[in-house]
């Protein structure tokens, strides 16, 4: 293979067909080593191996086992993709450690960066239609951040400041371009703003579209592990209401000590971040008030 290796690793997977057919793996998964290049995913094994090409890949899920396999696999990584013959095929892989979610990352990476978008950005702002122009232009992702390069300017958006995540078909005159929906607070302003993004094949519609919630749904899982005590909750709450210009000692019913004690819980929780005198909530904090902001009285 002449190709640059981006990740080499061993573990167990298990080939088959759409709908769990046995793909040539004996009904078992198989111990090898997954290769992948920017082009290609290799699974090589005593058997033979199987390549991949990346751009047949038609999606990715990751953490949920196949029910033809659940008695094989804890936790998985399954690929879908297309065959020579057009056929919908699948690859299941397992890997101990955080080697999988390392692979994963790679592998979104490979699969996204650079492809074309038609983009509208904003869309909205708020509420506000805007009359934004569809401009072409390259897809890049960084750890949970997207970014699109077009000829007028970049933006970008962490995952983190992702408030919806929809489908639709409209993008400019265009009413049959698969296009995502993604409403998320800008880094600049603080203000929601909402961008349409038409991957150029509906592969990566999906592909884009599964990198997004798969960020979005882990993010939210670290936001439901966290537990708030009632002035936790109502710290949280006030800062959003007022900017974080609120005299906390009143608000608490407690000596300075007690307030601050409050104060670090929430910001080592990575809730809040403090620059100077002001106070703001990160985007876990923004989290956690609007969807749990209905059993807080501040």
């Amino acid at each position: 293979m002449n190709e640059d290796i981006v990740a080499d690793f061993t573990g167990h997977f298990f080939l088959g067909q759409s709908g769990g057919e046995d793909g040539g793996s004996g009904g078992k998964p198989v111990n090898g080593r997954i290769i992948m290049t920017k082009r290609r995913v290799v699974l090589a094994s005593s058997d033979g191996k199987e390549t991949i090409p990346l751009s047949r890949v038609v999606d990715v899920n990751v953490g949920s086992v196949p029910n033809h396999v659940k008695q094989f696999f804890n936790d998985t990584v399954t690929i879908g993709y297309r065959d020579e013959e057009g056929s919908t095929r699948s690859a299941v892989i397992e890997s101990k450690g955080e080697i999988a979610e390392k692979f994963v990352a790679i592998l979104f990476r490979c699969l996204l960066n650079g492809r074309k978008v038609a983009v509208k950005h904003p869309a909205r702002v708020g509420g506000r239609v805007k009359d934004t122009p569809v401009v072409p232009g390259k897809l890049r992702i960084k750890n949970r951040r997207i970014e699109v390069q077009t000829k007028g300017g970049n933006f970008s958006f962490d995952v983190e400041r992702v408030m919806s995540i929809d489908r639709g078909n409209k993008i400019g005159e265009s009413d049959d371009r698969v296009t995502l929906v993604v409403k998320h607070i800008d880094d600049d302003s603080g203000l929601t703003k909402t961008s349409l993004i038409a991957p150029s094949k509906s592969q990566y519609v999906n592909l884009l579209a599964r990198f997004l919630r798969l960020e979005f749904d882990e993010l939210r899982e670290e936001v439901d592990d966290i537990d708030l005590s009632d002035p936790e909750k109502r710290v949280l709450v006030s800062v959003h209401a007022t900017g974080g210009d609120i005299d906390f000692t009143n608000m608490l019913d407690g000596d300075p000590a007690y307030v601050t004690n409050v104060l670090n819980s929430v910001r080592n929780k990575d809730l809040i971040v403090e620059s100077g005198d002001e106070i703001s909530l990160t985007p876990k904090g923004r989290i956690i008030v609007s969807e749990r902001i209905e059993d807080v009285n501040a």
